[in-house]
């Protein structure tokens, strides 16, 4: 694995300094703003005007205000949390190292650990419920487990011939799904999961995330600011120009279908024309930035090193 930062290793390859104090958070409750500072939130999902986000020591933060406060959900000890995913607003999925796998039934207050195997270090980078049985897991060194009674019990499965690392899951709907990985690794899957294809690679460099824009395209980035695009899921690519070459990590489409990526040296890119330009943001900063979510009116949520900050979004012309 690549060392970028510190010395506690980001699921998707990248490593970070871990928690700054020698304190620990409070088993639950409101965490003040100076706690939250000294968060690694390495990722979040907004449901509503909740956000639910997870990372260092396996620590469960949530938020009912658009992320103006934030309280700790109660979870079992747990290592580092990589991925989060909700299917509605209830029930949702955390992984993380170890292979650990939590559930939730109640919109992230309360989880239970359904799943680990220490023994095998192989960290889990990202999950997906594809509906209310189905849920894939992949992860490091070709990790890829499924799940098909709502993440209850999982089964493992080897996708690659290889070992190398799969950083995410991309749900295209009606079967269609996509993986991105290290080196760029891409599979490629049109019946539900029940067989994956490697497809040719636009970049030899690992891509750790992926997002589906409004008109159906795929915008894949990763390594080096390196930023894809294919209007055919997956057949061609189409290089999009980024200024930055910092290493990409995180995005989001926005409830107006922009689209947001944040990596590191604090950088955040927004495009409004479906991922085929993008323009940076003004993030106040240069630590790293894992997950851009919605935030109020005009402004969006940057989870990394620090928890979380607000940054504007110039409006759209």
């Amino acid at each position: 694995m690549r060392r970028i930062l510190g010395a506690a290793a980001i699921g998707c390859g990248i490593f970070f300094s871990a928690w700054a104090g020698s304190d620990v958070l409070p088993d639950s409750g409101p965490l003040g703003a100076n706690t939250m500072q000294r968060l690694l939130l390495l990722d979040a999902q907004r449901l509503g005007s909740r956000i639910v986000a997870v990372g260092d020591r396996g620590y469960i933060v949530a938020s009912d205000d658009r992320g103006a406060t934030w309280h700790r959900a109660k979870a079992p000890a747990a290592p580092m949390l990589t991925g989060i995913d909700f299917l509605d607003s209830q029930h949702g999925i955390a992984v993380g190292h170890d292979s650990v796998i939590l559930l939730t039934a109640d919109g992230g207050e309360n989880w239970t650990l359904q799943f680990s195997a220490p023994k095998e270090q192989r960290p889990l980078l990202d999950v997906r419920m594809i509906d209310k049985d189905f849920a894939i897991a992949v992860g490091a060194y070709g990790a890829y487990y499924e799940s098909h009674d709502g993440g209850k019990t999982w089964a493992a499965r080897k996708i690659i011939a290889d070992d190398k690392h799969l950083n995410c899951i991309l749900d295209l709907g009606e079967g269609r799904m996509m993986i991105f990985g290290e080196a760029g690794t891409i599979l490629t899957t049109v019946d539900g999961g029940k067989t994956w294809t490697p497809q040719q690679s636009p970049y030899k460099g690992s891509l750790f995330n992926a997002l589906v824009a409004a008109d159906g395209a795929v915008v894949a980035f990763g390594m080096r600011g390196n930023i894809y695009r294919s209007a055919d899921h997956g057949k061609t690519w189409q290089q999009v120009d980024n200024a930055s070459s910092a290493t990409l990590i995180g995005g989001e489409k926005l409830p107006d279908n922009s689209l947001v990526l944040t990596g590191a040296a604090g950088t955040a890119l927004v495009s409004r024309d479906d991922g085929k330009s993008f323009q940076p943001i003004e993030t106040q900063g240069t630590r790293t930035l894992t997950k851009p979510i919605a935030g109020s009116d005009a402004t969006i949520l940057l989870m990394g090193e620090g928890g979380s900050r607000e940054a504007t979004l110039a409006p759209r012309k």
